[in-house]
């Protein structure tokens, strides 16, 4: 049976991913809502199919979760056990806000099929005759990044060209004719907000840079101090909250 990983990334940008090989089932639903509209008096044949709801995807995974001697998780090294690993993803794991966002891969290589949403519902259960294993089930819809309904923050910018290295100079990256076309329920932007992850790591970190100009500027230089492959990601800052966040882009940073 094939494997899957799920990746957990949090209001506060930190990264935790579980993988498991002991898949058990797993069934993708692809729903196609359709509304039949039947003709008075006629066959069949006749009806009227009316398509005014959107697909969707839901993934519903079952697994077996084991003492394997190591935790399967990237972000709690402490989880080792069946039950600590059930213990971590109710109280570290599953959504609680708006902002926790999730990735979903079955399989590996080529053929993985990707997955980004939430999760619905997790269910564990364990049996007297086996108490070390227990069976676990996860419900994964699939969709885009949930809406804030919290706060009116900034739009994601936008910029003239992708985030770039800013050749010359060791560590920095360059946003080049960046601006918010809106800024949520303030006047004004107080900083952009650089965050950015090794291209092969799970950690977030950020860089904050002031400017009030949210409107096309020729270019911001940002000095990230690092040199590598990475992913960077930009959003607007108010006093209220920082705004959403562009699409990660790989940087190669000199």
């Amino acid at each position: 049976m094939t494997s899957f990983t799920i990746t957990h990334t949090d209001e506060n940008l930190a990264v935790d991913t579980y993988s498991s090989n002991n898949i058990r089932s797993v069934i993708v639903d692809m729903s196609m809502p359709i509304t039949p509209i039947v003709v008075p008096q006629a066959p069949d044949t006749d009806v009227i199919l009316v398509k005014v709801e959107g697909n969707i995807t839901t993934v519903t995974i079952t697994w077996t979760v084991i003492d394997d001697g190591t935790t399967p998780f990237s972000g709690n090294n402490s989880a080792i056990t069946a039950q600590a690993q059930v213990n971590h993803f109710k109280t570290s794991f599953v959504p609680v806000v708006v902002e926790d966002q999730y990735s979903l891969v079955l399989g590996t290589g080529s053929d993985a099929m990707t997955f980004a949403g939430t999760i619905q519902k997790m269910s564990f259960t364990v049996s007297g005759r086996s108490p070390v294993a227990w069976e676990g089930t996860l419900q994964f819809i699939h969709g885009d990044q949930m809406v804030d309904y919290k706060e009116d923050i900034p739009n994601p910018p936008i910029m003239s060209a992708p985030i770039s290295n800013n050749s010359g100079t060791n560590g920095e990256v360059k946003l080049t004719g960046i601006q918010t076309e809106y800024l949520g329920s303030e006047a004004a932007i107080t900083h952009y907000v650089v965050s950015f992850k090794p291209t092969s790591g799970n950690t977030w970190s950020t860089v904050e840079h002031a400017t009030t100009n949210h409107n096309t500027q020729s270019s911001i230089v940002v000095d990230l101090n690092v040199t590598g492959s990475y992913d960077v990601k930009v959003a607007a800052k108010t006093v209220i909250d920082t705004g959403t966040f562009t699409t990660p882009v790989k940087v190669i940073i000199t």
